[in-house]
C-alpha cells in the first residue's frame, strides 16, 4: 500500500516517533543536579581511538589512564572539574572546566563535560599545540552507595585555533566515587 508521497515504512516510522514522544512526560524527565557529594573519578580506556593521523604519521591507539575531580558545589547545576590523563606514549593532558549531573533515572546519570587543556606531547600525538579543548560526555550507572561505574566518550583538540588540528577521540571505562 502507498499513500501519497509516503511509502508505509516512512509512515510506520513516523507514527512511531509520534507515539514515543507522546509517552508520558514523567519518562522523558531528566533532572539537573543540585550541589553534593564532590567525586573523584579514576578511568582507564584508548587513546586516539578513531585514529586520526598527524603531519608524523602518528595513528596509534595507546592506553590511557585519567583521574578527575569533580567539585560538590554545583551553581545553578554547574559545577567545575579538574582533571589529569596520561597515555602510554608518554602524552600528558591536564584539564580544568565545567560540568553538570543530569538524572535520566535515579540510577542513570548523564554528565557533559567542556575544559581547557595543557597538553604535553612525550611520544604521542601531535595535537597542532598545547592549549587544547575537551569535551567530554559519560553515561554512569549510580549506586545505592553513591560510586558511579560508567562508560565516558571525549574529544581533544586545538578547536582550529591552529593551522594544524589533527584532534583525538577516547572511549574511557570510569569508576567514580564520593568523597564525603
Amino acid at each position: 500500500m502507498r499513500l501519497p508521497f509516503i511509502t508505509v515504512p516512512q509512515w510506520l516510522r513516523i507514527l512511531g516517533l509520534v507515539t514515543l514522544f507522546s509517552a508520558a512526560p514523567s519518562a522523558w524527565a531528566v533532572t539537573l543536579m543540585p550541589s553534593g557529594a564532590p567525586y573523584l573519578s579514576v578511568g582507564a580506556g584508548a587513546f586516539n581511538l578513531v585514529g586520526a593521523v598527524d603531519d608524523a604519521g602518528y595513528n596509534h591507539t595507546p592506553a590511557e589512564f585519567d583521574a578527575e575531580y569533580q567539585s560538590g558545589f554545583r551553581f545553578y547545576g554547574i559545577g567545575y572539574m579538574l582533571g589529569l590523563l596520561a597515555n602510554t606514549d608518554g602524552g600528558v593532558d591536564g584539564y580544568a572546566g565545567f560540568y553538570a549531573d543530569l538524572a535520566l533515572t535515579p540510577h542513570w546519570i548523564l554528565t557533559p563535560e567542556a575544559a581547557v587543556s595543557g597538553y604535553s606531547r612525550g611520544n604521542s600525538k601531535k595535537m597542532g599545540s598545547n592549549f587544547l579543548f575537551r569535551l567530554e560526555l559519560g553515561l554512569a550507572y549510580q549506586m545505592d552507595d553513591g560510586g558511579r561505574f560508567g562508560l565516558k566518550i571525549a574529544h581533544l583538540s586545538n578547536g582550529d585555533l591552529y593551522t594544524r588540528d589533527p584532534g583525538e577521540n577516547e572511549l574511557l571505562v570510569t569508576y567514580s566515587f564520593p568523597l564525603s
